[in-house]
């Protein structure tokens, strides 16, 4: 306990002595240190030699696709920058034993899966050993093994000796990638689920349509394409499906969001009649202004057809069925559509709120006709309507002005029983000049950037309002962000989330103390191959980013 004291004292003395203009030492990195922080964790004073041409990973059960192919990728993931020599050590640490007690799996994550590991690599080890209960125990822990290891100046790699017993703070930790407002390529999307899982983030929450463009291919209603930018712009079903496996074997869940009724204008390019036409109040037509017609009998068809094909092609038992906004055109495209009026007095609807409030569910029921499985995520609202199914999550996203407003919200959310998801404090699409990682301004808004200090449940309740807290999801729309800067936009950044969700909050509360980890790890990440962004100053990785240029554009 002395040693993991003595250096967080180091780290604690070593971020107060500013640099230039208070900023922090542009050199301060830890070495074997890990991101996001373990729960219990020990360090010994003295290091392990590596041989990383010898080193050797070791799994058992054998044969287990899971686990082959995630040491495969460690091998590499270990060691990154490492080029063979004739020059050989004497190793201290040989190999590691990776062991799953219940065996392998070729199950889908889902939900509150067992992401436990324990590592024991001391200094009087040979062979290190890591242990799980389950394959994603084991995927967590091989992540975490893998940042032990460094290498200083020379070239020579080292392993920091640590026993270490982990686990994550909460089961949903996600990432929104918004892939309609500008088409992020299937290479791109791989890449993203790999540093997800390089931080212990567990949900890619998929975004898939929106107003803009309609990406997502159904077989079974192959028109709705016409909603996407070009014919190249689009996901097909086999992609999908990749992209999911690729997913799985990586521990990450796949939750699609298609939002409903609102943020639909794409839909209408493959389905005319499913939205309503909407109208200015001097009665002209009001164009590009998505929100579905629900009185039609015919859009019903539509949506449980729909909505079948989906919950079956993904395999997450949540699916996000959006229910944000809806209220900046119900008096356009409802209270002003003479159809629409007509159709809701027939049925006698007296207002289009309480249209809103059936849409929501029958949707529900249809959904439910086909998929019991399935446990519905809503956009924060719609959980006040009183139509969710027991069971529902309410993400919550608007109250961003401050911590009190957030907390307020998730307070009253989880009085009445609902569980809920944060992201309100982590929409990272939002940019300042600054650290914006871990540090808080004055203004307190997510504007200005809180994520390290953003906590979902700080707020005031009582354990059991806080238990019904599932996580928290980085949310960044894609208004100015398709392949070329997800990556620097998103990371590091997303791995002050990243420890937010999974580390204890009594051992995380300080930027500066966290600070040399999250350094040493942005470095390790470049060298992994990852054009992630310096999140908080001046500094320098020992290794800096130097991708290759095209030699026939060198002259």
């Amino acid at each position: 306990m002395w040693l993991r004291n003595a250096v967080v004292l180091i780290c604690i003395l070593g971020s107060a002595s500013a640099w230039y203009y208070g900023r922090p030492d542009p050199g301060a990195a830890s070495q074997g240190g890990v991101w996001p922080l373990p729960w219990t964790y020990t360090y010994e004073n003295t290091t392990h030699v590596i041989d990383p041409a010898s080193f050797e990973f070791v799994a058992f059960p054998k044969n287990c696709e899971i686990i082959d192919k995630a040491i495969a990728r460690y091998k590499k993931l270990s060691f990154p920058l490492f080029k063979a020599s004739t020059t050989r050590v004497n190793p201290t640490l040989r190999s590691v034993t990776v062991t799953v007690s219940q065996g392998c799996s070729t199950d889908y994550p889902q939900e509150g899966m067992d992401e436990s590991y324990s590592i024991s690599a001391k200094s009087n080890q040979v062979v290190a050993t890591l242990t799980a209960n389950t394959v994603w125990g084991a995927l967590r822990g091989l992540e975490t093994f893998s940042q032990l290891f460094f290498k200083d100046a020379n070239g020579n790699w080292f392993l920091r000796p640590s026993v270490i017993s982990d686990k994550p703070r909460f089961p949903h930790r996600g990432i929104m990638l918004d892939t309609a407002r500008h088409f992020v390529s299937v290479t791109l999307l791989k890449r993203q689920i790999d540093l997800l899982a390089q931080n212990k983030f567990n949900v890619l929450h998929w975004h898939l349509v929106d107003d803009e463009s309609f990406p997502y291919t159904s077989a079974k209603f192959p028109d709705m394409t016409k909603g996407a930018y070009t014919s190249k712009h689009v996901y097909t079903v086999a992609q999908i499906k990749d992209v999911i496996e690729f997913a799985r074997l990586r521990g990450i869940r796949v939750i699609p969001e298609f939002d409903t009724p609102g943020h639909t204008g794409s839909w209408g390019f493959g389905n005319p009649s499913l939205l309503a036409d909407c109208f200015y109040s001097n009665g002209s037509p009001l164009k590009y202004a998505g929100l579905i017609d629900p009185t039609l009998n015919s859009t019903w068809t539509f949506l449980e057809d729909f909505f079948a094909e989906a919950t079956s092609l993904f395999k997450d038992n949540y699916f996000h069925f959006g229910g944000d906004e809806v209220e900046y055109l119900m008096t356009e495209c409802w209270g002003r559509n003479v159809g629409v009026l007509q159709r809701m007095q027939d049925e006698g609807i007296g207002d289009t709120f309480t249209l809103l409030k059936k849409y929501f569910a029958d949707l529900v029921k249809v959904v439910q006709k086909h998929s019991q499985k399935t446990k519905f995520i809503f956009w924060e609202e719609v959980l006040d309507y009183n139509v969710a199914p027991e069971g529902s999550v309410a993400h919550v996203w608007k109250e961003f002005n401050s911590p009190a407003d957030m907390g307020k919200t998730l307070s009253d959310i989880t009085a009445k029983g609902h569980r809920a998801i944060l992201s309100s404090c982590w929409y990272l699409n939002y940019i300042k000049y600054g650290a914006d990682w871990g540090y808080v301004d004055e203004k307190q808004t997510r504007a200005r950037g809180m994520y390290y200090e953003c906590d979902p449940q700080a707020f005031d309740g009582t354990d059991e309002q806080k238990a019904l807290i599932l996580g928290g999801e980085v949310a960044l729309w894609a208004e100015f962000v398709d392949g070329s800067n997800i990556t620097p936009r998103l990371w590091p950044r997303a791995s002050a989330v990243g420890e937010r969700l999974w580390s204890d909050p009594k051992q995380t509360v300080s930027p500066d103390v966290a600070w040399p980890r999250l350094h040493e790890f942005r470095c390790r990440l470049l060298n992994r191959g990852y054009e992630v962004e310096p999140p908080n100053n001046p500094d320098y990785c020992p290794d800096e980013w130097d991708p290759q240029y095209y030699p026939d554009l060198e002259t």
